[in-house]
């Protein structure tokens, strides 16, 4: 993976961890050597569906940059953070290349407001 389209993920991922949608969502635990496996703040979370499996989904925004200035959203637009965008065929070239390696079952997607909610 480029580096420049890592550091769009942490950033759009990382944005994407305050919707609420996955068991798994923001939380943090690294590997102590004592069994396997990381999880990070970003990126892959974890679901349930509604026969009761455990899936990941790759959790991100498209956008987090938005016209609105809402008080409770982290990416408001008066909020001083990062800002990305994902083109669609990022979105779809990711989502294809963590779901061929086996890392993911589905996507999680939100999105900021650039131009207007339609």
């Amino acid at each position: 993976m480029k580096s420049e389209t890592l550091n769009k993920l942490k950033i759009s991922a990382n944005a994407a961890k305050y919707d609420v949608s996955c068991a798994s969502s923001g939380s943090n635990r690294p590997n102590t050597g004592k069994g396997i496996g990381n999880t990070s703040p970003w990126g892959i979370c974890h679901s349930f569906t509604e026969d009761g499996r455990c899936i990941s989904l790759l959790k991100l925004m498209q956008t987090n940059h938005c016209i609105y200035d809402c008080a409770y959203c982290a990416n408001r637009k008066s909020n001083d953070i990062q800002r990305t965008t994902f083109t669609v065929n990022e979105v779809t070239e990711l989502t294809i290349e963590f779901y061929r390696r086996n890392y993911i079952e589905g996507l999680f997607l939100s999105s900021g407001i650039i131009k207007n909610p339609d």
